[in-house]
């Protein structure tokens, strides 16, 4: 049993976020359109927002890398991928390998380390909608490549928030009045605490994919998001078998247990958030969540401690088959 949690810690190691030099320093260029045709480091000028109400926001640069398919072609689709609170990790290598395989352009965005972050255990350091401004920047940015068509967001945890938020038109029109849009979103075992009234616009096509045993971020608000939003046929949610927080990273085959990780299961009006017509992070209950100090009271308020992560191969291997589908379907 010791040698196996000695693995456990070992490998978990390997995969933790290592030093990273930044590469968008002052001599880097700053790219403001994009016409490249090899795999890249790529700057580029975001908002650094908590929320999407950006009077007196700075701006930041952070950067991506752009990968591109073995085989070159005339046109491209693209994806983007949005990390999740753990940062950039060497599973996510896995997905780009997986669509540059299957014809896809990739940008992997880092969202941590302009923001002088490695990981965030707390998850309140930035929010879900942090990562969402910088995607949308990306997307802006990959709309100006002319062999770049349709293009696609990947979210993974936290990291999955705006994939699930760019469904709906009242949020989009926040960002440059929903000019560029996603054609495609998917969200990986999300925090699917966000909603909105009913008879809201809906337009990118959004797949959900949830472990059905995931206590992190439990699956049972996911559901419900689904089932107000379902008639629209815009939306799609798949439940994993025996699956977990973090079941496509290969690295937590042997699972590992986190006393003080919130179980973010609570569904109330405290406890579900929406935006504000201002563009604010807000509960139900109408308490604002301007940063990181409500974000983690609203955390602490909403969970109990203690929850587990682990591997699952099926899992993993059908999440890849789903990815390909829907992509397929809609971005034809």
């Amino acid at each position: 049993m010791k040698i196996i949690w000695v693995l456990v810690l070992v490998t978990t190691a390997l995969n933790w976020p290592t030093s990273k030099t930044n590469p968008c320093l002052e001599k880097n260029i700053v790219y403001e359109t994009l016409n490249l045709k090899k795999n890249a480091t790529v700057c580029f000028n975001t908002i650094d927002s908590y929320d999407l109400d950006y009077k007196g926001k700075d701006a930041l640069t952070i950067y991506g890398k752009i990968t591109f398919p073995p085989i070159q072609k005339k046109k491209y689709d693209a994806v983007i991928l949005s990390h999740g609170s753990g940062g950039i990790r060497k599973y996510h290598n896995n997905y780009i390998k997986l669509l540059n395989n299957n014809g896809y352009v990739v940008f992997q965005i880092d969202h941590y380390l302009s923001r002088k972050i490695k990981y965030d255990k707390t998850f309140s350091k930035v929010s879900g909608i942090t990562f969402m401004n910088d995607a949308y920047k990306a997307l802006e940015l990959l709309k100006t490549h002319p062999e770049i068509n349709k293009i696609a967001y990947i979210g993974w945890s936290q990291g999955g928030v705006g994939p699930i938020l760019s469904h709906f038109s009242f949020v989009s029109d926040f960002i440059n009045n929903g000019k560029h849009i996603f054609d495609a979103s998917i969200a990986i075992y999300p925090y699917c605490g966000f909603t909105f009234p009913k008879d809201s616009i809906t337009q990118t096509p959004l797949l959900i994919l949830t472990g059905k045993d995931d206590d992190l971020t439990p699956e049972a608000a996911c559901i419900n998001l689904f089932d107000k939003f379902s008639k629209n046929k815009k939306i799609k949610h798949i439940s994993l078998e025996n699956a977990r927080h973090g079941y496509d990273n290969p690295f937590l085959y042997f699972g590992m247990t986190f006393d003080n990780l919130p179980s973010l299961h609570i569904i109330s009006n405290d406890c579900t958030l929406t935006i504000s017509e201002s563009g604010k992070i807000m509960t139900l209950s109408g308490k604002l969540i301007h940063g990181p100090k409500e974000s983690s009271a609203i955390l602490d308020e909403c969970s109990t401690k203690g929850v587990k992560v682990k591997y699952n191969s099926k899992a993993r291997e059908d999440t890849n088959e789903y990815i390909l589908d829907f992509l397929k379907e809609n971005l034809k």
